[in-house]
């Protein structure tokens, strides 16, 4: 089976002062399904499509993360990455 992890993307949530970084398939399936603001359009189906599609082998975990960040892109929750220091 295919590694489902990817470069990270940082997301605002679930509270409006917090940043979470996700890398992997199921990491963005879970945030998703358990912290997502909502229904916030026809971005978050496809993402939610591709994700499973992903976990079930029929999609990259590169295909997975594009369609998640345009999601997260269309509800405005996309975050700038974290910097370290």
């Amino acid at each position: 089976m295919e590694e489902l992890t990817f470069p990270r993307v940082f997301v605002i949530g679930p509270r409006v002062d917090e940043s979470r970084g996700l890398n992997s398939v199921p990491a963005a399936l879970a945030f998703m399904l358990e912290h997502w603001p909502g229904d916030t359009g026809p971005k978050k189906a496809t993402a939610l499509e591709t994700l499973r599609r992903a976990i079930a082998g029929d999609a990259s975990a590169e295909e997975a993360r594009a369609d998640f960040v345009h999601a997260a892109d269309e509800a405005g929750i996309l975050a700038p990455p974290v910097a370290s220091g």
